[in-house]
């Protein structure tokens, strides 16, 4: 969330200096610096579109771990349950024979 702020604040401070270069600097320079602050723009924008994205992605990588754990430990339950059944019946088995 903290580097949200930062790339907003950032983005801002471009838009100020394309204006900036616009009202203050003379015919040749404005278009250069309107151009630099555009070319920074678009890069801090990317930047924070990349990182929303990568949070997405993580969160979502978190989600399928914390599935995959809990299909792991239900496989595993029904292990153990088939298992003891399997003991459950060759007692009975043995109770029956006797």
């Amino acid at each position: 969330m903290q580097r949200f702020f930062i790339s907003l604040l950032l983005l801002l401070l471009t838009v100020i200096c394309s204006i900036g270069s616009y009202l203050y600097l003379s015919d040749n320079a404005q278009f250069a610096g309107i151009f630099f602050a555009g070319l920074i723009f678009g890069i801090l924008l990317m930047n924070l579109k990349l990182n929303v994205k990568n949070d997405k992605l993580k969160s979502y990588k978190r989600e399928l771990e914390k599935e995959s754990v809990s299909s792991d430990e239900n496989s595993a339950k029904v292990k153990v349950l088939e298992s003891k059944i399997e003991v459950l019946e060759k007692a009975l088995e043995n109770a029956l024979k006797k």
